[in-house]
């Protein structure tokens, strides 16, 4: 193990190495190549200057000879020329290309040179520079011409040639010099490139060594690193948390010895819980079976509300009074079924029996539970060496009137999943406060968060994220019971920073449980323009003719689109049959009718969709089977608003 650490660290630091020693390599490289180019390019630029210079020098000291016909001053002048460095030879020719005088070829003076180079030369009227490869010799040559003018009148061409090899000797001189420094700044950039490899890989070897010895239990290793950087902070805290641990194991010696002293309470205390937990489980079976049976409400709910309507219909529109009968005996067996499926409902627990509840304080519940979490708090805290902080915020509450052993349940479930959700260790924080008309729970954990997608889908029955070891029915359960107590909760999570669950409950008190005769009322007399959107035409007519009935102006269709916008609707009723995205829904509604109120009818087994219809301001819900008497005090309510 230590050898493939060392190996581990010997590679970083290779890599460090290697990285910084190719940068500065490439680096050299490309200062090399731009001097390189430019030292060439001045020197043959300085060359080709020199060599102008001497041709234009050979102009004007020719040019009285050439117009006096003094050939010998003529030879004398190219021969002079003819010394200067690099000048290979010196001629002159007259207007018409004869040679007049030449360096070192007398044997071409008077014949008139044929080549490409002294055609040229003839030809130009202004100063030309012609590179050529000497065929006998190899070097390269320039031959500078420059045309001698008397008065606008070409007497002749001064030439002479100019060879590079000088040049490119100095050019491949200073490339040389340039190899020479860039091998020794190559060599000194790998001193360099090893100084920063071992700058940076020693805090990090120094941090590997004293981790493998806390690692074994030794506590007593701190490490003095002082870089002035990240490296620096990042040793601090490793020796802030070497302090953290060594407190944590005496107040582990510390909770041994009371728990030695405690083990018959414990023993008592495990088996009370186990049979707690037993029950717990049970519960859970009952609700997710409850869950299921519920489910076929949905499609008796559908043929239950065709059947109640339809006979109030016909019963406030006939007079015969056998007609009425036989029509009471439809709406009794509807309501019969309706019972039926408020038994399955019951069985499911979305309805609640009221009689238990009794006076509860909300800060003394979730202290119960923060008790009995405390077992596997330390279990955590034993077992993967972490830290895992409650904090608590309470406000000052009044008692209100629910089920404690419920909300116990709930808020043991809550901080169970907040200390799955922190493997890493991290702080709970529990906040109650007053809000308005409500009580507000707030329980907070900074573990590893999760997606939108699945933040939406945590309440359903049957999903977990804990794969073999969850249920899927915690959560599930958790809303069922808030919901029972007319509440909500909500949740807000983001991956990496944590998740909140926020639970509102209503005030309510010993008075509201006093029966209240219900109030008489009575349909607006406000006619109203009504749009009903239902893919179901049985129930789609069935509320057009409820509402026709009463007298409001009704237009029903199957789904929304531009022709029904701007039509000044006052109402919609909207069927949610398929409650699949169904905040998209209500978006897109609230979208095209801003302003207008809007009625949902939903099943009454998804809680959910009532949870985000509220989120959008949407008050009033029909669930199925409803009656026309429902339908009529929305209505009324609406009239009032």
């Amino acid at each position: 193990k230590n050898h493939q650490s060392f190996m581990k660290r010997s590679g970083l630091r290779r890599r460090i190495f290697i990285y910084f020693f190719l940068l500065i390599v490439f680096l050299m490289f490309s200062v090399f190549i731009v001097l390189e180019r430019n030292n060439r390019e001045i020197i043959l630029n300085e060359g080709k200057k020199r060599a102008i210079s001497n041709a234009l020098y050979l102009a004007a000291l020719s040019k009285a000879p050439l117009l006096m016909y003094d050939y010998t001053k003529l030879e004398q002048n190219v021969v002079e020329v003819a010394k200067e460095p690099d000048v290979v030879y010196a001629m002159i020719l007259d207007s018409d290309g004869k040679v007049l005088a030449h360096s070192s070829r007398t044997d071409l003076l008077g014949t008139r040179l044929k080549d490409r180079i002294s055609i040229n030369s003839i030809t130009t009227n202004t100063k030309l520079v012609q590179e050529y490869r000497d065929k006998k010799t190899g070097d390269v040559i320039w031959d500078i011409s420059t045309p001698i003018y008397e008065q606008n009148v070409k007497w002749g061409v001064v030439r002479i040639g100019f060879s590079k090899n000088s040049l490119e000797h100095e050019i491949a001189q200073n490339r040389k010099n340039l190899i020479i420094l860039a091998l020794i700044a190559i060599i000194f950039a790998g001193g360099i490139a090893t100084l920063l490899a071992d700058k940076i890989t020693y805090p990090i070897k120094e941090l590997s060594e004293a981790t493998l010895l806390v690692s074994k239990g030794d506590l007593n290793r701190k490490i003095n690193i002082k870089t002035g950087d990240e490296l620096e902070e990042l040793a601090d805290t490793f020796n802030h948390m070497i302090d953290e641990l060594k407190k944590n194991r005496t107040k582990q010696k510390n909770l041994i010895k009371q728990l030695k002293d405690k083990n018959i309470k414990l023993e008592e205390e495990i088996k009370a819980r186990k049979q707690l937990e037993k029950e717990i489980i049970k519960i859970e079976r009952l609700s997710a079976l409850g869950e299921m049976a519920s489910g076929v409400v949905h499609d008796f709910n559908n043929i239950l509300n065709v059947i109640l309507g339809r006979s109030e219909l016909l019963m406030a529109k006939l007079n015969e009074k056998s007609v009425i009968d036989e029509l009471n005996i439809i709406k009794k067996a509807a309501l019969d079924g309706a019972e039926t499926v408020r038994r399955i409902q019951n069985f499911s627990k979305i309805n609640v029996d009221e009689s238990n509840f009794e006076a509860v304080d909300i800060n003394k519940i979730i202290d119960d539970s923060v008790v009995y979490v405390d077992t596997k708090l330390r279990r955590e805290i034993k077992n993967k060496g972490i830290q895992i902080k409650i904090v608590k915020n309470y406000g000052d509450l009044p008692e209100i009137l629910a089920e404690q052993s419920e909300l116990r349940e709930v808020f043991t479930n809550l901080l169970l999943n907040a200390i799955d959700a922190m493997p890493y260790g991290g702080t709970i924080k529990i906040i109650t406060s007053r809000e308005k008309d409500s009580i507000s729970i707030k329980i907070s954990d900074t573990g590893i968060g999760m997606s939108e997608e699945v933040a939406e889908k945590i309440f359903e029955p049957f999903f977990t994220t804990k794969g073999s070891k969850g249920t899927g029915l915690g959560l599930s359960i958790c809303y069922g019971i808030i919901k029972r107590h007319k509440g909500n909760i909500f949740v807000k999570s983001k991956i990496g920073v944590g998740t909140t669950f926020t639970i509102l409950l209503p005030l309510r008190t010993t008075e509201e449980f006093i029966t209240i005769e219900s109030e008489n009322y009575q349909t607006s007399r406000h006619p109203k323009k009504v749009l009903v959107i239902d893919k179901d035409q049985t129930i789609r007519d069935l509320i057009c003719d409820i509402l026709t009935q009463i007298g409001h102006e009704v237009t029903g269709v199957v789904d929304v689109n531009n022709n029904v916008i701007n039509k000044g609707y006052e109402l919609i009723i909207v069927n949610m049959e398929d409650e699949n995205n169904i905040r998209d829904k209500i978006e897109k509604l609230k979208s095209m009718f801003p302003e207008t109120n809007i009625v949902l009818i939903l099943n009454n087994n998804n809680g959910i969709s009532r949870n985000i219809a509220k989120e959008y301001g949407i008050e009033f819900i029909l669930t199925k089977p409803f009656r026309i008497k429902e339908l009529e005090e929305i209505l009324l309510k609406l009239s009032r608003i």
